[in-house]
């Protein structure tokens, strides 16, 4: 049972191992059925010829022992299948003459097993025997039928088990596109978010503060300037919310009215440079990905300086990629204050890399002794469009 049982898995058909014995003894018996009407019509034709009780007999164990070797069956129908393929015609040739083999043994053997057991129990019980000329005549004229009972069986089995491979397949993989849709949903909203977080709240608070802080000083062109620019930074955002990469001069665009506000703030302490190679002006970059390391340079790198802050953005293209760089030169790794490593906006941009480039991007943090803060972004490659997507 244990066997019939993992053939049943294997095949994927939903039978248990009774129902299997039960549709087993079904298709058997109609074909029994058949031959018995055929035997009938040949007795009816043949006056004085009529079949004997241990003639019967032997002709239901025949069909007791096709019914057991249903089994086998679904053994040599999964092991040897015959598939039809057009292109490969000559592929159907061996799995037919396998199955051959078998039911020639199979004949062979009830034949054998019913002359040298069968015959000889059944001249103890009536006297009265089978000639073995029954028998080689039986094995002709019943191998044709035995054999298209055979090869139907297997095929129907191979058709059906496919069947059901096929839709257990196509569920699977409609489960599977399910959870990948799911999964797309879910990081597109992650993404917007990501985007949405990384302008920070303690800028958008300072921005407000340096506002009213203007206001009360009667400085209303710079207030108006710094809420202007703040207007047009957060519509930019808006507009390509929905584009997982822009150009780098669109990039650099968001990023250059960030430093505007800041610049407003910060008024003449701030200098900022550009060194922008133009052919790297066109190449795809994830959105915001520079904001939060220009951020990251204001907040722990030049906030404390009161004169000569500088922050300097430069770009390089070359045959494996672009690389940006974003520099400070605050206090960087002189500071006294205990370093915990990468803050939590260049670890967030590090997985946004990943995200987008997988292994062809990185993002190396480097703070030299003397002062001053580097950060490198390397897009080593270009991140897969839809074209290239399979």
């Amino acid at each position: 049972m244990t066997f019939l049982k993992r053939m049943l898995e294997q095949s994927r058909l939903p039978l248990s191992v009774g129902q299997f014995w039960w549709y087993s003894f079904c298709y058997w018996g109609i074909f029994a059925v058949i031959t018995f009407g055929q035997l009938m019509m040949l007795w009816l034709l043949k006056e004085g010829v009529v079949m004997q009780p241990h003639e019967m007999f032997i002709w239901l164990l025949d069909g007791l022992f096709w019914w057991s070797t249903s089994p086998l069956v679904l053994y040599a129908a999964i092991k040897v299948p015959i598939a039809f393929k057009v292109r490969e015609s000559s592929s159907i040739f061996k799995p037919i003459l396998v199955h051959l083999a078998i039911v020639t043994f199979l004949n062979i053997f009830i034949n054998i097993l019913h002359y040298y057991i069968t015959n000889p129990l059944m001249y103890r019980a009536v006297g009265k025997s089978v000639p073995l000329e029954n028998y080689l005549f039986s094995f002709f004229i019943a191998y044709t039928a035995s054999f298209g009972q055979y090869l139907l069986l297997v095929v129907g089995f191979n058709k059906v088990s496919y069947i059901y491979r096929y839709q257990e397949l196509k569920q699977q993989n409609f489960e599977t596109e399910l959870h990948n849709e799911q999964l797309r949903g879910q990081l597109a909203n992650a993404q917007l978010q990501s985007l949405k977080m990384q302008l920070n709240p303690h800028f958008l608070f300072n921005t407000l503060h340096s506002v009213v802080s203007l206001m009360v000083k009667n400085d209303i062109r710079k207030a108006t300037l710094m809420i202007t620019t703040l207007s047009d930074l957060l519509r930019a955002v808006l507009v390509n919310q929905s584009a997982d990469f822009i150009p780098l001069q669109e990039e650099l665009k968001l990023t250059r009215q960030y430093l505007d506000i800041q610049q407003v703030r910060f008024q003449d302490r701030l200098k900022i440079e550009y060194h922008i190679d133009p052919a790297s002006e066109l190449y795809p970059v994830p959105q915001l990905i520079l904001q939060p390391i220009v951020e990251n340079s204001i907040t722990h790198g030049i906030s404390d300086m009161t004169t000569n802050a500088l922050i300097r953005i430069a770009s390089t293209v070359n045959a494996s990629g672009m690389q940006v760089t974003v520099y400070d030169n605050g206090i960087g790794g002189a500071s006294k204050k205990p370093s915990k490593g990468m803050g939590l906006g260049l670890q967030n941009t590090r997985l946004r890399l990943q995200q987008a480039y997988g292994a062809n991007a990185r993002l190396e943090f480097d703070q030299p002794v003397g002062g001053g803060t580097s950060v490198t972004l390397y897009f080593d490659g270009r991140p897969p469009t839809a074209d290239d997507r399979p």
